[in-house]
């Protein structure tokens, strides 16, 4: 007999000494293959791309296999049943990309923290107009955008053969970035992709390729103290380099 009551999902990880499921298990013996060494991700995958822990294990077979077998049994059941079953790919999916959550995350969450960092917004031309007045040539502006990125140009250097190779260092979002990046997150909580592209990532690419020196930087464009610098202040200390193989 149908009954009018709500429909109550209780999440098994809040359930009191829930049974291990037949799905939970696939995931534990998935893990385990992993850590044995027992699963590589096929090369013809792996040859461009560096995995992370999360697609790892996503892309093993008794994973895939379980989400297929439960997406089947949702279809099949009652919407009680399909309930619970929805609730456990959405258990399993998030336990799939724990080791996917960065540190420090929160920074970029919420209204305050999204907005004390798109600030300072200029577009790619003011960015190396500014950039130019310190650096001269060194750097420049590629001629147009893709897919609303505008790509910073420098010329690599093989001081052996004296060769000279125009490579990408850096990346600016079109037609214009605020000063701080902020990150997107997927409904598991992940970080995924730039919401905002900071135009300080962009020099932070730089300091690191060695294309600008940090004092450079800084002196093109001012830095100031606060918690939104916080996160590119950590990335500095970590990434300190002295000149590099890019000139004019």
């Amino acid at each position: 007999m149908d009954s009018d009551a709500p429909l109550v999902i209780i999440p098994r990880k809040h359930q009191s000494s829930p049974k291990e499921h037949w799905s939970e298990k696939e995931l534990r013996l998935a893990a385990e293959e992993i850590d044995k060494g027992q699963f590589e991700v096929p090369q013809d995958e792996n040859e461009f791309f560096n995995y992370g822990p999360t697609q790892f294990l996503a892309r093993h077979p008794r994973v895939q296999e379980a989400l297929a077998k439960l997406e089947k049994e949702k279809e099949e059941v009652n919407s009680q049943e399909a309930a619970e079953k929805a609730q456990m790919i959405w258990e399993i999916n998030e336990m799939i990309q724990k080791p996917d959550h960065w540190d420090g995350e929160g920074r970029w969450i919420g209204k305050e923290n999204e907005e004390m960092r798109v600030v300072n917004i200029m577009t790619p031309f003011t960015f190396i107009g500014k950039l130019e007045k310190v650096i001269g040539g060194r750097v420049k502006l590629n001629e147009f955008a893709v897919n609303k990125r505008a790509a910073l140009l420098a010329w690599e250097i093989d001081w052996k053969t004296g060769n000279r190779t125009l490579k990408q260092v850096g990346t600016l979002q079109y037609p214009c970035s605020p000063e701080w990046m902020v990150m997107r997150f997927n409904e598991y909580g992940v970080p995924t992709t730039a919401k905002y592209l900071g135009w300080r990532t962009a020099l932070l690419s730089m300091i690191t390729l060695g294309v600008i020196t940090e004092k450079e930087a800084h002196r093109a464009f001012p830095l100031q103290e606060g918690p939104a610098s916080a996160w590119y202040r950590e990335q500095l200390a970590m990434k300190r380099k002295p000149e590099g193989k890019y000139a004019n």
